[in-house]
């Protein structure tokens, strides 16, 4: 793979398998192909330094369907559902091509395996009070979510704007803490774009850190723009 930038890492630490990857799946993004995949698993498998994950990010793309498909909620989450499974079938076709020693350091999860951990549901819960309660932590979500959105913004309202930032507050507790599961820290995140750049403009925010001394750290945390060769 090649890595375009890093964040609270090095190519030498990677190397010397400090961290353990994992990879989150938007499923609508149509960058993680088949080949973008296994690109991923084969450079992970000889960094990790117990294992790597895959994350099928399925249940909280019914935000989504919802705001630009005009779904209802429950056809909104039966459509994510049918697009995990299309993912996880392109996952299992990636994981099909390793070697039997790299497929068994490989664990392929989905959204609901994350929540179910005791310290990220503490971590979630505070993020949703917070952007319940917290006006400035609310604009600052709705803020980051629009610059991510390119021109698309100009056909939302505000309502639907603040729905789709639901969505990235489902997603820090991941991008602050990374998670655990099975007793391993995933603590490196993998993603074809500049994902660390959401977290630092948080991190630039005085009252931010207010809300992270509320929750629980798991360890260190960094994360890499990666993209295939391919």
């Amino acid at each position: 793979m090649i890595i375009k930038s890093y964040y609270k890492t090095t190519q030498a630490q990677i190397e010397a398998r400090r961290w353990n990857p994992y990879l989150g799946i938007s499923i609508n993004n149509r960058a993680f192909t088949c080949e973008y995949l296994h690109s991923y698993m084969k450079w992970a498998a000889c960094r990790a330094n117990t294992r790597f994950a895959v994350v099928i990010v399925d249940i909280i793309q019914h935000i989504n369907n919802q705001v630009f498909d005009r779904s209802k909620p429950l056809s909104a989450i039966e459509k994510a559902f049918r697009k995990a499974d299309e993912i996880r079938l392109l996952c299992e076709q990636a994981k099909s091509k390793l070697s039997t020693e790299e497929a068994n350091r490989l664990v392929i999860l989905e959204w609901t395996d994350l929540v179910v951990d005791e310290c990220f549901a503490h971590n979630l819960k505070i993020f949703r009070e917070e952007y319940a309660n917290n006006e400035k932590f609310k604009n600052a979500i709705v803020s980051i979510t629009k610059n991510n959105l390119g021109t698309i913004v100009k056909r939302l309202n505000d309502i639907e704007l603040e729905m789709l930032g639901q969505y990235l507050v489902n997603e820090l507790p991941e991008l602050a803490t990374g998670f655990n599961y099975d007793g391993v820290h995933y603590n490196l995140n993998v993603y074809p774009g500049n994902i660390a750049s959401i977290y630092a403009e948080l991190l630039k925010m005085d009252f931010f850190h207010r809300i992270l001394s509320k929750i629980r750290m798991i360890g260190e945390i960094a994360s890499v723009e990666a993209y295939s060769q391919d």
